[in-house]
Formats: C-alpha cells, structure tokens, sequence
C-alpha cells in the first residue's frame, strides 16, 4: 500500500473542491449583486484572507474574522486594505447590530460548539433583508472512506474538532428554527 501517494491524492482533491467551491462562491455573489446583494460582506472563517480579498476585488466592502490569530495577523500583513479582527464568532462577532448585507461561513458551522450563540450572532450583524451563506462538508460513502483510511486522525483532532456534522436537512431545520426563512440549498456534489 503507497500511503503516501494515497494521501497526496486526498490533499489535491481537497484543494481541487476548494478552488470549485470559491469559484461557486464567487459566481453565485456575482449573480445575487446584480439583482440586490451589495455592500459590506463579513467572510467568517476567513483564514488568511484569501477568499476574503477575492470577494473584496469583485465589489463587497470585505471584512474577515477567524479564531486563529496567527492566520489573522498574515491576513492583514497580505491584504492591509480590509479589516481582519481575530475572534471566537461561536461566543461573539466582533461587529456592530446590523452591519453586513452578507455573511459567509465555509465550512465553519460544524467546528462551532455552541451552533445557538453562533447563528444568533449572525442574525445580529445581518441586516434585515441580509443573506447568510453558508456551507457544509459533504460527508458520502466515498468521503467517508477516505477519511477513515487515510486521514481519521486529522479530520477529528481534538485541537480543532469537528463538533457536529450536517445534513442538508439538519441544517435547514436548525437555521428555520432560528429565524432564517427562504433557505436556499445549492448542491454542488463536491466529494
């Protein structure tokens, strides 16, 4: 068995969905801003700002957020034109009421441990009107193989858990039981 050559596949297959996944992203945003959607954009999760300044240079007025300091201070060593703040957005967002015409979250809600505090937070710095995407890891046979065999150990490490996992139908029922209406699901049948 080549361990190694198997688990180079899993990295590249997971920077292949990423890419898929921002592009996603970006062409959805892009639809929805020449209809309505306009204005400050908070990208929660946001790392080292990448996708932070892509959404910056198609027009949002982007802000970032992440738990993770150091990830925080290269952000804004890359990109000092946005606001970066470093915070736990499952206790608190470090925003005003109201703020943001958009929020996204990549792949955050299932490592937050309090999934109440977070999505109310949310609701707080989203305008009215506001639109909070969101997404979730896929978690099919074949994902769920892979993780088993080659890399179990990383995708649950204690240091950075995954606290709960989604289904489309979990997640629409906990963000309807929160006030979220209009719930939109793209499936974009990444892994």
């Amino acid at each position: 068995m080549k361990t190694i050559k198997s688990q180079s596949e899993v990295i590249i297959i997971s920077e292949k969905v990423q890419r898929m996944r921002i592009k996603t992203l970006i062409e959805f945003l892009k639809n929805l801003k020449n209809e309505k959607i306009k204005g400050r954009l908070l990208d929660i999760g946001c790392q080292e700002g990448e996708i932070t300044w892509m959404l910056h240079k198609e027009g949002f007025e982007a802000h970032g957020v992440d738990i993770n300091y150091k990830q925080i201070e290269k952000a804004k060593q890359k990109y000092p034109q946005i606001e970066f703040k470093q915070a736990d957005c499952g206790n608190k967002i470090p925003f005003p009421n109201n703020f943001f015409d958009v929020v996204w979250a990549g792949d955050v809600i299932e490592h937050i441990c309090n999934t109440d505090i977070f999505i109310n937070e949310v609701n707080r710095v989203l305008k009215k009107g506001g639109l909070f995407i969101l997404s979730i890891p896929t978690h099919n046979r074949t994902k769920n193989v892979i993780i088993a065999f080659f890399r179990f150990e990383k995708h649950f490490d204690p240091e950075f858990p995954h606290y709960r996992f989604y289904t489309l139908k979990s997640l629409r029922k906990v963000l309807e039981k929160r006030g979220f209406k209009y719930i939109v699901v793209i499936d974009t049948k990444f892994l």
